[in-house]
């Protein structure tokens, strides 16, 4: 039997863990991988609200249906034949029938089927590992490499002891680390704070007496989120929000059919020309904030805006922060403020810095001023690249084996790197390891 590592408990785990529970049931436990998948923490845990990340209390931007299986769509086979494993999908693993299993449906559908939360959607990636009475291994991944068999180990560490784990191939889940900005020397630690960091630490943003000036830095998903909770607080206190985005603006995502089909059923995506597939991306996905987010920000009165890029972060001799800005490469007039949020996101090329192995080690850098045009070239070469199977691509001298699904949206279809399609994401990695 082959063994496939999933580092990180997340919706991407939860989503493999389902399929291949019910794939073992339809085919035999031998024609299917077993599944190992590694946490440091527990299930959920960048979710709930108990780690960095989110304070549990944040929506999401996809509805709770589009859940670990879907888009269910495993209906008929190559011979027209009708097949059933769709339908057992969605009564073993799916939204409703956790919300059916925890007494929640009524509820549910009375409120309105509202987007859930990030606790109860942590909650529920739990409940399907029950579901699926899968365990997970506790331990954090430090290092992977290949062995001279072709097949991977996985190490990781668990109450300060390293274990070894031979597998077959490996997914790597989750953001990756915060993007950086320079903070020169000095800078109070509690200041400052990235799209993950502010969560854990965002009382501390509400406890000054008197005018509170707070800087967010970023156009996406995560500053859209932190500038709407920002705001609603401080509607009540002596608060302002500055929101630095790359125009001045903070652009809602294109949320129509039009453009989610693409999320639900890739299947023509590659007739698309590469820009026009990163377009598509950007008015959905990266730079965009969502719906529910606009609409708070926009009726706030507490929030002005500043076109440009947050650079650097220093501290003056009154003890406020000065920010360096700069518009279309010209430096504009420094920031004072007393707290800044650096929230222009998460690289999720920096996962690859687990894998050593010369290719992926030069992917997987931190991306600074110094370095960004040379290695937004390297990565633009192998991201659109990226194989039928979520795996980096043996043509351009990649090992096999290495699924990344995080960065798989522009090769395979924008829904496969998020929350829009963890089925059919569930269903292209197992596929070749089926025996």
């Amino acid at each position: 039997m082959t063994r496939l590592a999933i580092v990180g408990a997340g919706p991407k785990a939860a989503a493999l863990v389902a399929r291949a529970s019910e794939l073992r049931a339809e085919l035999g436990t031998h024609r299917v991988p077993e599944l190992i998948v590694f946490e440091r923490a527990k299930v959920g845990a960048a979710w709930d609200g108990t780690d960095e990340y989110s304070s549990g209390f944040v929506s999401l931007c996809t509805p709770g249906e589009k859940d670990v299986c879907f888009p269910y769509d495993d209906v008929w086979d190559g011979e027209g034949e009708f097949v059933s494993l769709a339908s057992r999908l969605h009564a073993r693993f799916s939204w409703s029938a956790y919300l059916v299993a925890t007494g929640r449906y009524a509820t549910w559908v009375d409120r309105g089927r509202d987007h859930p939360d990030h606790e109860r959607f942590a909650d529920y990636l739990d409940w399907v590992f029950d579901a699926a009475d899968h365990d997970i291994v506790q331990g954090d991944v430090k290092r992977i490499w290949q062995l001279p068999t072709g097949k991977w180990c996985v190490e990781y560490e668990r109450s300060g002891v390293m274990h070894p784990c031979v597998v077959d191939g490996v997914v790597l889940t989750g953001n990756g680390e915060p993007r950086p900005v320079d903070v020169e020397a000095g800078v109070p630690a509690k200041r400052v704070f990235d799209a993950a960091s502010f969560w854990k630490h965002r009382e501390t943003l509400l406890g000054r007496h008197g005018r509170t000036l707070v800087a967010v830095a970023g156009d996406g998903g995560s500053a859209g989120t932190i500038v709407a909770w920002l705001a609603q607080r401080f509607a009540e206190r002596k608060g302002r929000i500055i929101s630095i985005s790359p125009m001045g603006t903070l652009f809602p995502r294109g949320d129509g059919h039009a453009e989610r089909r693409w999320f639900t059923d890739p299947a023509d995506w590659s007739k698309l020309t590469l820009d026009h597939r990163r377009k598509l991306i950007e008015r959905t996905e990266a730079g965009v904030i969502s719906m529910r987010n606009k609409s708070v920000i926009d009726g706030s009165g507490v929030i002005d805006y500043e076109a440009g890029y947050l650079r650097s972060v220093a501290v003056d001799a009154d003890g406020q922060l000065t920010l360096s800005l700069d518009y279309d490469e010209r430096p504009r007039e420094p920031l004072s403020v007393d707290f800044v949020v650096n929230a222009v996101g998460f690289d999720a090329w920096t996962r690859l810095a687990l894998v050593d192995h010369p290719k992926t080690t030069a992917l997987s850098v931190t991306r600074t001023d110094a370095n960004r045009v040379t290695l937004d070239a390297l990565r633009k070469g192998v991201e659109w690249k990226i194989q039928g199977d979520l795996s980096l691509p043996t043509s351009e001298g990649f090992p096999p084996g290495i699924h990344v699904p995080s960065l798989a949206g522009l090769a395979q279809g924008p829904g496969i790197g998020n929350l829009g399609c963890l089925g059919l994401m569930a269903r292209k990695i197992l596929q070749p390891y089926l025996s």
